[in-house]
C-alpha cells in the first residue's frame, strides 16, 4: 500500500505563547494541532505537573506526544481501521454516552441563579448559616497520674504552658508546638476533652486532668470564639452554586420524566 508522506511542520519560533487557534503544527498535510490543543492537554494533567507542561519546554513535549498521536491516527485510518468492526462497536457504544452527556449539558447551560434567589434563600435559611462557636486550646499530654503531678508542679511554680508541653507532653502532634491545637469547634474533640474545653473561659487551665483513652490531658484555653452569623456576602456564592445544583437536578429529571411520557419503557426484570 502507498502511504503518503508524513509532513510535520513546526509553527514555534522558540515558543508555543500564540493565540488559542494558532497552528503549531501540521501531520500529514491535513491534519492540524493548534496551540488550544496543547493547552487542553495540559489542562487535562494532575495539578503537580501543569506548571512544568505549562512551560515552553513542556509544551513542546505535550506537542511531541500529540503529533505522535496523530501520526498513529493517519496510519491507523489510511489502513483502513476507520471502518474496522471492533471500532466500530467500541465508538457505537460511546456514542449514547458522549450525545446524552452534550444533551444534558445544552439543556442545563442556561439556567441561571438571581441575586433575588439567593437573598430569598439566604434569609429562609440563616440557620444554615451561622459559624460555630469555636475554641483555640492547647494541652499536655501524658501517661500517667505521677506524671500529671510533675506538671501541674511546674504550672503552679509559673513554669510557661507552652515550655511545660514541650518538656513533658507524648502527644507528637502538638507538643513540638507547645501544646497548640489550634481552633476547633464542637463534635471535634472526644466527649470528655472537649466536655472540659468548652467549660474554660479564656485563659483558663484544667484544675483536674483530663483522662481519655489517649491519657491524661492538661487543657488551657488560648482563645475563644463565639457562634456568629454568617454575612450575606460571604456565602453569597456557595448559595449561588447551591441553587443552581439544585435547578439542574430539577431540570434533568424534568428530562427523564418527559422522556418516559414520550416513550414507552418494558422492563422484565
Amino acid at each position: 500500500m502507498n502511504k503518503k508522506i508524513v509532513i510535520i511542520s513546526f509553527l514555534l519560533a522558540g515558543s508555543l505563547l500564540y493565540g488559542a487557534d494558532k497552528v503549531v503544527a501540521t501531520v500529514a498535510t491535513n491534519n492540524t494541532i493548534t496551540d488550544a490543543d496543547v493547552q487542553a492537554r495540559i489542562d487535562a494533567l494532575p495539578s503537580q505537573y501543569i506548571q512544568f507542561y505549562s512551560s515552553p519546554d513542556g509544551k513542546r513535549k505535550i506537542l511531541d506526544q500529540l503529533i505522535e498521536e496523530k501520526l498513529l491516527a493517519v496510519e491507523a485510518k489510511e489502513l483502513g481501521y476507520a471502518k474496522n468492526a471492533e471500532v466500530l462497536k467500541t465508538l457505537e457504544a460511546v456514542k449514547d454516552e458522549i450525545m446524552t452527556n452534550q444533551y444534558v449539558k445544552d439543556a442545563v447551560s442556561k439556567l441561571s441563579v438571581s441575586d433575588a434567589e439567593i437573598t430569598k434563600a439566604y434569609n429562609d435559611n440563616k440557620d444554615k448559616y451561622v459559624q460555630p462557636e469555636s475554641v483555640r486550646a492547647s494541652h499536655i499530654l501524658v501517661d500517667t497520674e505521677a506524671e500529671v503531678k510533675t506538671v501541674q508542679d511546674a504550672l503552679k511554680n509559673g513554669k510557661d504552658f507552652a515550655a511545660v508541653a514541650k518538656e513533658y507532653s507524648t502527644d507528637p502532634g502538638s507538643a513540638s508546638n507547645g501544646g497548640d491545637l489550634g481552633y476547633f469547634i464542637k463534635d471535634q474533640m472526644v466527649e470528655p476533652f472537649e466536655k472540659a474545653v468548652f467549660a474554660l473561659k479564656k485563659g483558663e487551665t484544667t484544675k483536674t486532668p483530663v483522662k481519655t483513652q489517649f491519657g491524661w490531658h492538661i487543657i488551657k484555653v488560648v482563645d475563644y470564639k463565639p457562634s456568629t452569623q454568617q454575612a450575606l456576602s460571604e456565602v453569597k456564592e456557595d448559595i449561588r452554586a447551591e441553587l443552581l445544583r439544585q435547578k439542574q437536578t430539577t431540570r434533568l429529571q424534568s428530562l427523564i420524566d418527559e422522556a418516559k411520557k414520550k416513550y414507552p419503557v418494558k422492563n422484565t426484570l
